[in-house]
């Protein structure tokens, strides 16, 4: 998910606070910027790369059928090796992670896209995850939200309506469709990054999940799609079919997933985090030369406050202060 940015802030949790009292080099902060950079691109390309097909030569059921039939494939041997995993988690659990990150959030957020322009989809799925998941974590694991997080969450919705304000208010373009499965959409993958913040602390980890989801999504999913849905696969290009199964089912499930561990694993959750802030601009941004997706005036204010508000919610200023704090205090004990 492309947008799986802040489901997978669990694998880095107990390393940032171990490094929270240890201040980055440079060096080590630009790889973990890079390693950044690159898992956005990947969620990113992801909503662009759907918009394309879904409003082309594939439907959603293709897309999905894609995706988890490739990430199925390769990554049945760690199912194999590690199990699926009820055992370690109970079905509830493991139930709303194979729902959230599943067939449901791809199927809803693929179906958004053949109504809403990409940039949409970059602020409403990614940019209200992080509200989504604040309240759920409040609601079922009693966190408590403050400071500059609670503002963070403020300027989300303000963002939103802002950028998708037309779409409220002139329905005969359609966006609205696209916007309330862009919403249901977030409110899945939330759900997922709330139940694997439980997940994670019986041992089961980003990887497992997501060779589970993959699994058990492609059993029961792919046999539906051939014998009974609908799908356009047959008439597409093959280069369209090759492309979207290498990006959904290697680049989004699995190469993605790796590039942002190896960045939280560097600077930490939440400085890692600080980079999926950067999706919704991104794919507004690359949206216009590749899609010819033009975006109004007022979206650009209304992305930037989505983008500040996921910088601030998901904790990334308050690392980045600390961190900075922590480079002026050494260099003063050595210039003394």
């Amino acid at each position: 998910m492309p947008i799986e940015h802040q489901a997978t802030q669990f694998i880095a949790h107990a390393a940032d606070i171990s490094r929270q009292h240890v201040p980055l080099s440079r060096k080590k902060y630009l790889t973990g910027a890079a390693w950044g950079l690159f898992a956005i691109s990947i969620w990113a390309g992801w909503i662009l790369l759907t918009r394309y097909g879904v409003t082309t030569s594939l439907s959603p059921y293709d897309i999905t059928a894609l995706r988890f039939g490739c990430a199925g494939l390769i990554l049945l041997p760690i199912v194999v090796r590690e199990g699926f995993g009820l055992r370690k988690i109970g079905f509830r659990l493991w139930a709303i992670i194979c729902f959230g990150a599943g067939v449901p959030y791809v199927m809803i957020a693929s179906s958004g896209l053949q109504f809403a322009p990409a940039a949409h989809a970059g602020a409403l799925i990614p940019g209200t995850m992080p509200l989504w998941a604040a309240l759920l974590a409040m609601y079922f694991l009693k966190e408590n939200i403050s400071g500059m997080r609670k503002l963070g969450l403020t300027l989300i919705p303000i963002g939103i309506v802002i950028f998708v304000g037309a779409g409220l208010t002139h329905f005969e373009t359609g966006y609205w469709r696209g916007h309330l499965l862009f919403l249901t959409a977030a409110m899945c993958w939330a759900s997922f990054t709330v139940a694997m913040r439980k997940a994670s602390d019986a041992g089961f980890t980003a990887l497992h999940a997501a060779s589970v989801v993959s699994v058990v999504s492609a059993i029961l999913y792919v046999p539906v799609y051939i014998f009974w849905l609908p799908h356009r696969i047959a008439d597409a290009p093959m280069s369209a079919i090759v492309i979207q199964t290498i990006y959904q089912g290697i680049f989004v499930s699995f190469v993605s997933l790796f590039a942002f561990a190896r960045a939280v694993s560097i600077l930490g959750a939440s400085l890692g985090a600080s980079f999926a802030s950067l999706v919704p601009a991104l794919a507004m941004l690359a949206a216009i030369p590749l899609l010819g997706e033009v975006p109004k005036p007022a979206d650009y204010l209304g992305i930037a406050a989505v983008t500040l508000g996921v910088f601030l919610s998901s904790g990334a200023y308050q690392a980045l202060h600390q961190t900075v704090q922590q480079a002026f205090s050494n260099r003063a004990k050595k210039n003394s």
